[in-house]
């Protein structure tokens, strides 16, 4: 039992990330970067099933589609971990400010959950990437007794969350870009 708990703790840093992302960030930024890619990625579904029924043409869209976002969502995530680099090298300044504010609750302070903003956007676009290679595979092979399948409800599921995390972690390299850019140009304000 005990290796078992060992090894949930080495590895809980994507959940860790993911519940101090939820706790930290604020309601606009939430509805921004999770509510509104669920409901662009529904409209996006509603428009491929009026035009997709079998599962064959389905697999290959979307296999087209995840080739793509490989190379997109791999670029995305460079971008983010060049930050957290840039981020980390900053001394004084916005540094120095954010090291000394904490949280409402005090549990970390606002270096840190910018850190964490960052972090998030590289472990969700790891898995984004992560999904597309499957995607792809499986665009490759698909058994022929599948071929003319209908598409259940299980793979527009799959095809959803997959579609809501690609744009999830589009939106958050975006508020990353202008958190970035309000960090490097950070003026300390003059006392007077």
């Amino acid at each position: 039992m005990n290796r078992i708990r060992s090894f949930i703790r080495a590895n809980n840093f994507p959940w860790v990330t993911f519940k101090r992302y939820w706790k930290y960030s604020s309601t606009s930024e939430l509805l921004m970067d999770v509510l509104f890619p669920c409901i662009l990625s529904i409209i996006l579904l509603i428009f491929t099933s009026l035009s997709v029924d079998d599962f064959k043409p389905l697999i290959e869209k979307v296999q087209q589609i995840s080739g793509q976002v490989i190379a997109a969502v791999a670029i995305l995530a460079g971008f983010n971990i060049a930050s957290i680099s840039i981020l980390a090298t900053i001394t004084g300044g916005p540094t120095e400010t954010l090291r000394k504010k904490r949280s409402d609750d005090g549990s970390l302070n606002l270096y840190e959950m910018l850190i964490c903003f960052f972090t998030w956007a590289v472990i969700i676009q790891l898995i984004v990437v992560l999904l597309s290679i499957i995607f792809y595979y499986i665009g490759l092979f698909i058994p022929r007794k599948f071929e003319n399948l209908k598409v259940n409800w299980f793979s527009w599921v799959f095809i959803g969350v997959w579609l809501t995390i690609t744009i999830h972690s589009i939106f958050l390299s975006i508020r990353n870009m202008k958190t970035l850019y309000l960090y490097v140009t950070y003026k300390k304000p003059s006392s007077s």
